[in-house]
């Protein structure tokens, strides 16, 4: 029968229960020096500090919208989740120098570099966010009030960054703004000057109203023009062709008409150089269209520029503002406990790997004693494997020798 054959595991679990006595004094043992031990190890304290979830101030809204319309790339998009980009100035670099050079981590450390430094900050150092949008900070220290200075000094540079970056993006709106409001300016000046010299050139002061007294005006004409004609039928009845009345009543149809004509038509004489400040009913058209396209760019220009006013105002206010942005719901403080080393886990960790280690030494010491006997072959190979450890370890004494 092959020794494997004879390999049977309840022959081990025989050796376990009958050196049960030792393996208990050993677990016991190694458990109560572990938790000796741990009383030396260096104890941390982790402080905690929440923020609310970011909330859009109102005139940055109001920038972010007109940005989306006439700063494209200004801004960032509205879309943007702020509370990942908070979670990630609180990782970022910048930041961890300030804090490191605040409280002098490199030196409280004993860190050789600023590299190391900053990776031991980012050991001792827990962020998360939730699915409220909140941000909890967590930060381990030597010291209960190191560890909590050291989370508030996290959120008060995370506010300062962020006032920072809002300040610098209310400068450049206001910068971009007011370039926009003195061109429209000089845009709404010269549409303004167009409107006038054409009302000018067009006699055009008030085009309605004129229109209006040019119809009235044109229809007293056109009555006297009918009454001075029914006045000529009833003379020439009783006149001669040549008598000096007909012939004054014919001219003053005649002028009638003429003015008639005017009014209708406007005569050969160019609207520019007419003394009268009335628009031919023929011209009235043309004269509207221009008229009413000059005035809507005046009005078009007028509205951009009280929007771009309101703008920039509310930029400059923006600019201005100096409150805080980020909203503490806890701050952190000082500990009352501490959270590292735990002394009962520390301990019942090395009373778990005593168990394990004994067991399996036990198991080895029978497997070798049984290999003996059992298969003098495999016993050999493990005595030449041992002889070649030891000569490993001591070639010198092997020289001397």
């Amino acid at each position: 029968m092959q020794w494997e054959n004879r390999f049977n595991i309840l022959d081990y679990l025989i050796i376990v229960f009958r050196r049960k006595w030792l393996i208990l004094r050993w677990v016991l043992g190694m458990t109560v020096l572990f938790y000796a031990l741990s009383y030396g190890l260096p104890k941390y304290y982790k402080a905690k500090t929440s923020v609310l979830p970011p909330a859009e101030r109102s005139s940055s809204r109001y920038l972010q919208a007109f940005s989306q319309i006439q700063l494209a790339g200004i801004f960032p998009s509205a879309n943007t989740q702020q509370t990942k980009i908070f979670l990630q100035m609180l990782r970022s670099r910048t930041l961890k120098e300030r804090l490191i050079r605040q409280f002098d981590l490199q030196k409280r450390w004993h860190q050789k570099s600023l590299e190391k430094t900053l990776r031991q900050l980012a050991v001792q150092t827990d962020m998360m966010d939730t699915r409220d949008g909140m941000i909890i900070l967590q930060v381990k220290a030597r010291s209960p009030k190191m560890a909590a200075d050291l989370a508030n000094y996290y959120i008060q540079e995370l506010d300062r960054l962020n006032r920072q970056k809002m300040v610098s993006r209310a400068r450049s709106a206001r910068i971009y703004i007011a370039h926009q409001l003195d061109s429209t300016r000089i845009s709404l000046r010269k549409a303004s000057e167009a409107l006038a010299s054409f009302q000018e050139s067009h006699k055009t002061i008030n085009l309605p109203e004129q229109i209006k007294q040019a119809i009235k005006q044109a229809g007293e004409l056109k009555a006297k023009i009918i009454i001075k004609r029914v006045q000529l039928q009833v003379l020439r009845k009783s006149m001669k062709q040549d008598n000096p009345g007909l012939q004054l009543l014919r001219s003053e149809i005649t002028a009638l008409n003429q003015q008639y004509e005017k009014i209708q038509f406007g005569g050969d004489q160019p609207l520019i150089s007419r003394k009268e400040f009335f628009v031919a009913f023929s011209e009235a058209p043309e004269i509207g269209l221009q008229l009413a396209e000059l005035t809507r760019n005046v009005r078009v220009l007028e509205t951009v520029f009280q929007l771009l006013n309101q703008q920039y105002y509310q930029a400059k206010i923006e600019e201005a503002r100096d409150t805080p942005t980020v909203q503490i719901l806890d701050r952190a403080e000082p500990p009352e406990h501490k959270y590292w080393p735990s002394r009962l886990l520390i301990a019942l960790t090395g009373g778990f790997i005593t168990f394990f280690v004994l067991i399996f030494g036990l198991w080895f010491q029978q497997y070798f004693k049984d290999l003996q006997t059992i298969n003098p072959e495999e016993f050999q190979r493990w005595e030449n494997l041992k002889k070649a450890l030891r000569l490993t370890r001591s070639p010198g004494r092997k020289k001397q020798s």
